[in-house]
């Protein structure tokens, strides 16, 4: 006797079913990745407005130091050098950032000033908040070599202020914007471990004791130039590159 095995007449349909579906799941897949990454481009590309270039500028800082030189590459001989303190978390150093950093930047740049950069953290009242992540953001890209992308993250960071301070942004919301400034992998991971954040308390304490000793109080953003208040020597303190550059 012959045994005649029954097939199920939809065993074909469901199997062309299966690869229909899994053919829709894979295309829906390509074009959320597609969205995916053109947001992410469109959020790099606008970011680009903050990139600055720092060519013709010898910037240095070393570990365990609490201010960061900056100089032309031909600088004057008898340039001089002011001591700029800032905070990120501060509105009014934003204000200052955006009111006189071309200029500050220009002037480096021509060898007319020098400029100790002394960022500070005093708003964060001892906390690791804003302006110490962000600090530690910076020393992560300077201690790798990554000027151009630690400049235009400090630019953004103080252009556009308001969105960064109320984004809370962790140590790998700020590795993200690094990478968009084209930082290295070794200081994104750096950044996103949080290697510097000790540094950055030490760097902001340092440098509001710093003013403390010198001038007896402290606050940002403040330009001395020889322990006196720049606005001692010109009222316009949104001029200090220039001033600095006149004496």
């Amino acid at each position: 006797m012959t045994t005649r095995k029954v097939q199920n007449p939809n065993q074909k349909g469901n199997s062309a079913f299966i690869w229909a579906l899994l053919a829709v799941v894979a295309i829906a897949l390509l074009v959320i990745g597609i969205i995916v990454y053109n947001g992410r481009n469109q959020q790099d590309e606008a970011l680009q407005q903050y990139a600055v270039d720092t060519s013709g500028i010898n910037i240095e800082w070393s570990e365990g130091e609490d201010v960061i030189h900056l100089a032309g590459e031909e600088s004057a001989a008898d340039a001089k050098t002011a001591d700029y303190f800032e905070d990120f978390s501060c509105s009014h150093c934003a204000d200052l950032h955006i009111a006189s950093d071309e200029a500050m930047m220009e002037k480096l740049r021509a060898g007319e000033i020098k400029v100790d950069l002394r960022p500070m953290t005093a708003l964060d009242r001892g906390t690791e908040g804003h302006s110490t992540r962000a600090l530690a953001a910076e020393l992560a890209l300077l201690a790798d070599g990554d000027y151009d992308a630690a400049f235009s993250l400090r630019n953004y960071l103080f252009q556009d202020q308001a969105e960064a301070y109320k984004a809370k942004m962790d140590n790998a919301a700020f590795a993200d914007k690094a990478a968009a400034f084209g930082a290295s992998g070794q200081a994104q991971q750096d950044i996103r471990d949080g290697k510097f954040i000790d540094a950055a308390k030490k760097m902001g304490e340092d440098n509001q004791k710093l003013q403390n000793d010198t001038t007896g109080e402290s606050w940002t953003p403040r330009v001395l130039i020889d322990g006196k208040d720049v606005e001692d020597i010109n009222p316009d303190r949104d001029a200090w590159p220039q001033t600095l550059a006149d004496l």
